[in-house]
């Protein structure tokens, strides 16, 4: 054979080759650069605005100083995410950046799946274009990238859900590990394991030997820690008492649509709606997922090639994630678990629209994901803190405050926050002389209100840092609190007689408030 001839031969296999590595190195690159993107505007931002980010922060650090959840202090969520973010404490120091670490990592995770199923059922070009679109929207809102157990169970599932498209027998073993880890952050998630067992059928063995794999390991681990019995104990109390004042409606927000649209000008009121379309596309792009992927599989002829064949799966996995948010099923709920939805939407959009027509509505939604998701990334000047959890970069109007807060309360001093702001311990670095990290009125009963009384009382801390709840922002907060009493009146009154104003200026609506005697 001559050389001409083993040169032809063998630049297919160098062109396949290339491509291959192309194609594993794409993922890669766009995980790594929503990464890099989300930790430069968001590693180190003190973000206010959420309650819930202080939940696992202030769990993870008394889990790090030897207390353990549900036994030592109060926690009514399963404990993955608590471990989780106690183990970036550990790897990386009780830092707020490092308080970010997982959530930041976990939306580039999901950045960098979406790619990987769009690219494989449309094209590579469309993978990007519907990752960048999912990157935007769902960053819009600062608030969301902070720590939450339902950034730990969707990053999971999604991977899950990956890994039975990938298939094989280890690829199966691994996503049953994954949907396991999943649920132990967020239950209701196991409901994608219940569609996956479905959708596998005879072929779920590997798949549930995973989920044996980590569901003993879990088991094992909670009852040497000595928790088992109390997480039980709390899951019990969670069945009791969470849905009562936590539900909404499938794709509410806060405070209702009709308040987005009051005072909207003839000329003003086209804005207004492409924001709405924007905020209500976590809730949008389930439904349109599965009214398109019922028409797209009542065409017979697709059902025999690789998307087809995967679609019932992935509506399955849709229905599942979408339910799983229950019974908090608003926009903010459901954008958790959006990822699935915009990789399942955009292949069909592909799949279903001309070249032409697809090219244009990319454009006039990227341009809506610009604007939308720039609006966001500038919230005016940012100044460095220099805080007992590391540097951070907080607002310039909320620079001064947290700078006098700190100047008074210290590390280690007793300090208690009510009723919901757990954050604030974690910032000061103060202790909290009770078990509660926070008081949810509606959902906490007056049984726990008094026994953090007591804990009080036995204790009393230094500094409170206190809001006078209203029943209007109740009740805005939870449409379904209707008739709750958004006070504990012994405890209220307590603070009141034991506690004056210390002069520093409200944070987040708390006021500071020191001890009289």
């Amino acid at each position: 054979m001559s050389s001409s001839t083993l040169i032809e031969s063998a630049a297919p296999r160098t062109s396949i080759r290339l491509r291959a590595r192309i194609e594993h190195a794409v993922p890669l690159m766009v995980f790594a650069g929503a990464f890099l993107l989300l930790w430069l505007l968001y590693g180190n931002r003190l973000i206010l605005g959420t309650s819930d980010e202080g939940i696992y922060l202030d769990a993870a650090e008394r889990i790090l100083h030897g207390q353990k959840p549900y036994v030592d202090f109060f926690g009514y969520m399963s404990p993955g995410s608590f471990w989780m973010q106690a183990l970036a404490f550990q790897l990386f120091g009780i830092t707020l950046a490092a308080g970010r670490v997982l959530v930041i990592l976990y939306v580039a995770l999901e950045c960098s799946l979406v790619y990987w199923l769009v690219q494989r059922f449309a094209s590579r070009a469309a993978g990007i274009v519907i990752a960048l679109l999912f990157l935007a929207f769902q960053t819009a809102d600062p608030n969301m990238l902070t720590a939450q157990h339902r950034w730990d169970s969707s990053a999971f599932a999604l991977a899950s859900i990956a890994l039975c498209v990938a298939a094989g027998r280890g690829r199966l073993t691994a996503s049953g590990v994954l949907i396991a880890c999943a649920a132990l952050a967020t239950p209701s998630v196991a409901l994608v394991a219940i569609a996956t067992l479905v959708w596998l059928r005879k072929r779920a063995g590997w798949y549930l030997l995973g989920i044996a794999l980590a569901g003993t390991s879990a088991v094992i681990a909670l009852w040497l820690n000595g928790i088992l019995p109390a997480l039980i104990q709390q899951l019990r109390w969670l069945s009791r008492n969470y849905s009562a004042v936590n539900a909404m409606h499938y794709g509410a927000i806060i405070g209702g649509y009709k308040t987005l649209f009051e005072g909207a000008g003839a000329w003003e009121l086209p804005v207004r709606f492409c924001v709405v379309f924007c905020l209500a596309l976590p809730a949008l792009l389930p439904v349109v997922a599965l009214a398109g992927g019922a028409t797209f599989w009542a065409r017979r002829k697709s059902r025999g090639e690789p998307f087809g064949a995967m679609l019932p799966y992935f509506l399955l996995c849709v229905i599942a994630l979408v339910a799983s948010t229950y019974p908090r099923s608003d926009v903010a709920h459901l954008a958790y678990v959006a990822a699935l939805p915009y990789a399942v939407v955009g292949i069909l959009a592909y799949r279903s629209l001309p070249a032409r027509p697809r090219a244009w509505l990319t454009m006039s939604i990227a341009v809506w994901a610009a604007v939308f998701a720039l609006q966001a990334q500038l919230p005016g000047s940012l100044e460095a803190l220099q805080t007992p959890v590391g540097d951070v970069r907080a607002s310039a109007a909320e620079a001064p405050v947290v700078e006098e807060l700190l100047s008074r309360v210290r590390p280690h001093q007793s300090l208690f926050v009510y009723p919901y702001k757990p954050l604030l311990y974690f910032l000061t670095q103060a202790e909290n002389p009770t078990r509660y990290p926070y008081l949810s009125p509606g959902m906490m009963t007056n049984e726990d209100a008094r026994l953090a009384l007591s804990e009080l009382q036995a204790s009393p801390p230094e500094w409170v840092l206190y809001m006078d709840l209203d029943r209007t922002g109740f009740e805005r907060l939870f449409p379904s609190a209707n008739g709750f009493d958004p006070h504990y009146p012994q405890l209220e009154r307590w603070i009141e007689s034991n506690y004056r104003s210390s002069g520093c200026p409200p944070l987040a609506g708390y006021v500071l408030l020191r001890r009289a005697n």
